[in-house]
């Protein structure tokens, strides 16, 4: 008789640049024990690490978790810059509205912002719609989302898949993946 694998897929979102406690995310990684974890990282960047350009901290953390743990890993991220022409992402203006962000959500939790509700505060939003408006190209930013969706189809197994991935992602990957359960969405 042959044995019929079920496929669950839960996503994680984090922030980047230290906001994600890497102890809280191990705690989480080791609560779900998945079969596999599948991470927003690039090859190139697990491939030069430690690169000292990376935020990803977090993503670092849970690929670590995965190797010391003895579970499948894979990442998925793809080198695509979905900066406009010019722009490097250090101009000062660049990092004063999002440090303005950072200011207003600093009272909630990175689990926190895995809810739309923080995200929606009109000052919160406001300050994204000129970030994404002046410094981002949307047919750049969407290009990325969609191969990187295309990576994790084929990096999906039978078991208990757990996808980490940044917040601002979490929206496109619920409506991709209808199936997975985001566990810190409410």
């Amino acid at each position: 008789m042959k044995e019929i694998l079920s496929q669950s897929i839960i996503i994680i979102g984090t922030l980047h640049d230290k906001w994600t406690p890497v102890n809280e995310l191990r705690d989480t990684l080791n609560e779900l024990n998945p079969d596999k974890v599948l991470i927003e990282l690039s090859k190139e960047e697990l491939r030069d690490r430690p690169r000292e350009d990376s935020i990803r901290d977090e993503m670092f953390a849970a690929y670590d978790w995965a190797i010391e743990n003895s579970k499948q890993v894979d990442v998925f991220d793809v080198e695509v810059s979905t900066l406009k022409k010019g722009v490097t992402g250090k101009e000062l203006n660049f990092i004063k509205l999002e440090n303005k962000v950072k200011k207003l959500l600093k009272e909630y939790s990175w689990k926190d912002l895995n809810n739309l509700k923080p995200w929606n505060i009109s000052e919160v939003t406001e300050l994204e719609d000129k970030i994404v408006e002046k410094y981002f190209d949307k047919d750049k930013m969407r290009e990325r989302e969609f191969k990187m969706l295309n990576n994790l189809n084929k990096l999906i197994i039978d078991g208990k898949n757990v996808i980490i991935i940044g917040t601002g992602h979490l929206t496109f990957f619920q409506e991709q993946i209808p199936d997975a359960k985001l566990i810190f969405r409410k």
